[in-house]
């Protein structure tokens, strides 16, 4: 045998992948691919059909959702409809409460500026909650709740109404013994100014030996800041931004050589650092040779024998803290002094 013919015989129809029997070698291959395609259609046309499945599912709830919603809805209108109907009878009942309160206040009789003045306070407040009353009666929606917020409004204005009440009976009662008390007083000065008149030449040499022994004294001191509440009363306070009012109370000693009558008490409040509170510069006595400050004042029935004063300065701001000092004069001499502390 030849050395060509024993080279190994290489077919070129098996390098294209030609087989017996398939001679162009892609007839299988194709089959192959439309099964595959036909197979993803199905699967997507199922896919499409369980989405439509789901939308329409949605689109039910979402239509039950919407009738729920509108049933709420027309129910919650009818539900404040109904509230705003009950409201307005209570409200009309609340209106006029607070209108028999501002008759009930104007009724009242005050000569103290300061309790006119809480008591005008109280009054503007009275107003204001009737005009947010009116103001309300449109919102349908939030009358009832706005009503029973002013109702509970009205219950602490009507407290405060009765608070003033018993104060001021008790300030009449007070004013009535005052009355008494001086025409007492008139009468006593009448007698002594007789009887003064008639001894006038046998005191003459007495004079100054009866104006040291008249002196009067002050003593037992208790001085504190106050806070006045939203009520009219009042409240101890150590804490000079909480203080509205100083208050000094004290004691004026028997004397029994002194002129009995009605004394001017005056109390200077001096400040941590030096100065004197007060109120208007018009706010001056006598001292000896000396034109003095004061803080407040308070005429005193004396009697010749131990009276407790108390006397009050209000505050027209805050003021600082430290150490204070508080003076009381009677008939331009000292009487006696008190310190305290604000922190």
């Amino acid at each position: 045998m030849s050395e060509e013919e024993k080279k190994t015989f290489i077919d070129p129809s098996a390098l294209k992948g030609n087989t017996p029997g398939n001679p162009n070698g892609n007839e299988g291959g194709g089959k192959k691919r439309d099964g595959l395609y036909i197979i993803i259609i199905l699967l997507l046309l199922l896919a499409g059909g369980y989405m439509g499945y789901l939308i329409s599912e949605k689109n039910k709830s979402l239509n039950l959702c919407d009738s729920e919603k509108t049933a709420l809805v027309t129910e919650m209108e009818a539900l404040n409809e109904m509230m705003h109907d009950e409201g307005l009878a209570i409200g009309e009942n609340l209106r006029q409460n607070l209108e028999n309160m501002i008759s009930q206040y104007d009724e009242m009789t005050i000569e103290n500026q300061t309790m006119a003045d809480s008591i005008q306070a109280q009054k503007d407040k009275i107003t204001s909650l009737i005009q947010e009353l009116d103001d309300a009666k449109g919102d349908k929606k939030h009358y009832m709740s706005k009503v029973y917020m002013l109702q509970k409004e009205t219950e602490t204005l009507r407290s405060i109404m009765k608070d003033y009440i018993r104060t001021i009976d008790s300030l009449n009662q007070v004013n009535q013994g005052l009355v008494v008390d001086l025409d007492n007083t008139k009468q006593n000065l009448n007698n002594v100014t007789t009887e003064r008149d008639d001894y006038k030449n046998q005191t003459e040499n007495l004079t100054e030996k009866v104006n040291k022994g008249s002196k009067l004294s002050a003593f037992s001191f208790l001085t504190e800041g106050i806070k006045e509440k939203s009520t009219g009363s009042y409240k101890e306070t150590d804490r000079a931004s909480s203080c509205t009012h100083i208050r000094s109370c004290f004691t004026l000693g028997e004397n029994t050589i002194a002129t009995p009558g009605d004394k001017t008490l005056y109390m200077r409040v001096i400040t941590p650092g030096g100065s004197v509170l007060y109120t208007s510069n018009n706010n001056t006595f006598k001292a000896g040779d000396q034109s003095l400050l004061y803080s407040d004042k308070k005429s005193v029935n004396y009697q010749n024998q131990q009276v407790d004063v108390c006397i009050f300065h209000k505050l027209s701001g805050v003021i600082e803290k430290g150490n204070y000092i508080s003076q009381i004069y009677c008939e331009g001499v000292m009487i006696g002094s008190d310190t305290f502390v604000l922190k």
